[in-house]
C-alpha cells in the first residue's frame, strides 16, 4: 500500500544515492516518476532485453505507450511491476495491463498456460557493465485476484485491481539507472511462450517506478 510516509522514505534515500552516485542531489531536480518499457511477445524467444534509455534501438523503443529514460537524466527505481497484455496491434494504446494469465483474455488454447514460462523465469540488472541483479525471479510479479473477468458473455465483471500495488514488488536496495551510462535489463525464461493470443499483438510490460533526477550526467 502507497503512504506519504513511505514515499518520503523513498525520496530521502533517493537524494543519498544520487549523490553517492557522483552528482548533485541539491542542483538536480527530483521527482516522483516512471519508466516503461514493452517488448513484443515471441513464440521463439527465451531472452528478451528490455529497452531503458531514448536512444534505445529497435522495434520495442517505437511503442507510444513506451516512458524511457533522458541520456542527462539519472532514475531510482522503487518498485517493479512485470504485467502482460494483449493490444489488438502493435499502434494501439487504449489496452490492459494483467497481473497474472487471465484464461478469459488468453482465451485461445494455450496460450494462458504459455504465460507461466515469463512468471517462471528471472530479471536482471547490468549498468555500466556491473551485474547489480543477477537473478530477480519474475514469479514475484504473478497476482491472481479474488474478484476476476467473468468467462461467461455477457462479461461484465473484471479483475479486481489496484495499480498502485498489484503486480508490482519493491526494490531494496534501489537501482540507480543513469542515463549517461549503459543500462541493460534482461529477461531470462526457461522457456519460449510457445502459443500466442491470436488476433493480437501480445506484449511484455515492464514499469519502474521511482525518483526522476533531471539533467545530473554530462551529457546535455
Amino acid at each position: 500500500m502507497a503512504t506519504q510516509h513511505g514515499q518520503r522514505l523513498i525520496f530521502d534515500n533517493a537524494k543519498n544515492l544520487v549523490n553517492n552516485a557522483g552528482f548533485s542531489a541539491g542542483q538536480a531536480v527530483l521527482s516522483q516518476s516512471y519508466i516503461r518499457s514493452e517488448v513484443a511477445m515471441s513464440t521463439s524467444t527465451t531472452s528478451y532485453q528490455i529497452p531503458i534509455l531514448t536512444n534505445s534501438t529497435g522495434a520495442n523503443t517505437n511503442f507510444a505507450t513506451n516512458q524511457l529514460l533522458q541520456l542527462q537524466d539519472a532514475f531510482v527505481v522503487a518498485s517493479i511491476g512485470v504485467f502482460v497484455s494483449i493490444p489488438a496491434t502493435s499502434t494501439t494504446t487504449a489496452f490492459r495491463l494483467y497481473t497474472y494469465p487471465n484464461t478469459t483474455a488468453f482465451s485461445t488454447a494455450g496460450a494462458a498456460n504459455a504465460l507461466y514460462n515469463l512468471y517462471n523465469g528471472k530479471l536482471s540488472v547490468v549498468v555500466n557493465n556491473r551485474q547489480i541483479v543477477p537473478a530477480w525471479d519474475l514469479y514475484r510479479h504473478l497476482y491472481v485476484p479474488q474478484t476476476q473477468q467473468d468467462f461467461i458473455a455477457p462479461t461484465t465483471k473484471q479483475d479486481q485491481n489496484d495499480a498502485t500495488e498489484f503486480g508490482y514488488y519493491p526494490v531494496e536496495p534501489n537501482i540507480v539507472l543513469v542515463g549517461s551510462k549503459n543500462n541493460v535489463i534482461s529477461l531470462e525464461l526457461p522457456g519460449a511462450i510457445s502459443v500466442l493470443e491470436a488476433g493480437t499483438a501480445p506484449r511484455i510490460v515492464v514499469i519502474m517506478r521511482g525518483i526522476l533526477a533531471q539533467n545530473v550526467t554530462p551529457v546535455r
